[in-house]
């Protein structure tokens, strides 16, 4: 039985494996002239993307303060580009979003000087991109609340 049952393993294992090592063609991302970036055939605008990034540096950060870990960033200048990076509805970014913008950056700068409470700064950063959103555009308002920080 178990005579039978080894190359039928060995056949599914090898074929398992160069599957595997196979690469994914993935269409490149195009850009137009208008801002709007298309990756897999879904339009994202310069904001989109700049925000999935902020997203992602910012998820990094959570694990690292969760963890204890002192954090020391340098993602201002990437993130500046919320004031005027091109939105996917550029009618939206009008005078409140950029007071919140403003207010955004200003408290990323605190949460960068601060040495103390970084889980709070850290939170207080969080809680701008979450009052913002709900105003502008309140889709992403679950998934940014879950970057937030259990303080102790």
């Amino acid at each position: 039985m178990v005579l039978r049952i080894a190359p039928f393993f060995f056949l599914c294992c090898f074929v398992a494996c160069s599957q595997q090592s196979e690469p994914v063609d993935q269409p490149p991302a195009m850009e137009n002239e208008e801002g709007i970036t298309i990756i897999n055939g879904v339009e994202r605008s310069e904001l989109a993307l700049l925000m999935r990034e902020m997203y992602d540096q910012m998820d990094m950060i959570k694990d690292s303060i969760a963890r204890g870990e002192s954090i020391s960033t340098d993602f201002y200048e990437a993130f500046k580009r919320i004031r005027d990076a091109h939105a996917t509805e550029p009618a939206k970014i009008d005078d409140n979003y950029q007071s919140m913008a403003d207010a955004f950056l200003e408290n990323y700068k605190r949460f960068e000087e601060s040495t103390e409470s970084q889980a709070e700064a850290y939170n207080i950063m969080i809680q701008n991109c979450v009052v913002c959103h709900e105003q502008k555009c309140p889709g992403p308002v679950k998934t940014i609340n879950k970057l937030k920080v259990k303080e102790n």
